[in-house]
C-alpha cells in the first residue's frame, strides 16, 4: 500500500491497481470519504485529477463575502443549492475529491483562507460536516504525485 498525503489532512491510499480499476482509499481529517466503494476506474480517475490539479493552480478560491462567517455546514448547503456566487472572484463553483462518479457518496467543496483551501463535504446519507484545512501548495503537492502514481498505469500498452 502506496500512502501519498498526510492522513490527517487530505491523503490517498491506494491498495492496488489492476486494470481497469485502481483501488484508493481518499481520506479528509481521518475520515475515509470513499469507505462503500474505492475502486476507481483509471482513466477517469487520471482525466479528473488532471482537472482538479488545473483548477487548483489557476483558480482563486475566496469566499464572497456574504458568506465569510457562515458556519461550514451551512455553507455547505449553500455551495449544494447555488451554482454561482459562492466565490469572490469566479463565477462557478466545483466538486472536488471526485474522481469517478460510480464512486462518488460524498460533496466536497472548497474554500480559501490565504494561503490554506478548507475543504468541507458530506456523505449523501449523512448531516454531519467533514472539514480539512491544507496548504494549497501541500495540496497541489499531493495530487501531483498521485498524478505521477497512477497516469502511466492509465497508459495504452504496446502489444
Amino acid at each position: 500500500m502506496i500512502t501519498l498525503g498526510n492522513t490527517e489532512t487530505i491523503a490517498f491510499k491506494i491498495h492496488e491497481m489492476e486494470k481497469p480499476f485502481i483501488v484508493i482509499d481518499i481520506i479528509v481529517n481521518s475520515v475515509n470519504i470513499s469507505y462503500q466503494d474505492n475502486n476507481y476506474y483509471v482513466f477517469p480517475l487520471v482525466d479528473n485529477i488532471k482537472k482538479e490539479i488545473e483548477l487548483i493552480t489557476n483558480g482563486e478560491f475566496h469566499l464572497s463575502k456574504s458568506l465569510i462567517n457562515k458556519p461550514r455546514s451551512k455553507l455547505h448547503d449553500i455551495f449544494y443549492e447555488n451554482e454561482t456566487g459562492v466565490y469572490d472572484s469566479s463565477s462557478e463553483k466545483t466538486n472536488f475529491l471526485f474522481y469517478d462518479l460510480s464512486t462518488n457518496k460524498s460533496l466536497f467543496y472548497v474554500y480559501q483562507e490565504n494561503e490554506c483551501l478548507i475543504f468541507f463535504g458530506k456523505f449523501f446519507d449523512s448531516n454531519n460536516t467533514i472539514t480539512s484545512r491544507i496548504k494549497k501548495s501541500e495540496f497541489l503537492a499531493t495530487l501531483l504525485k498521485l498524478l505521477h502514481t497512477v497516469e502511466s498505469y492509465a497508459a495504452p500498452r504496446n502489444i
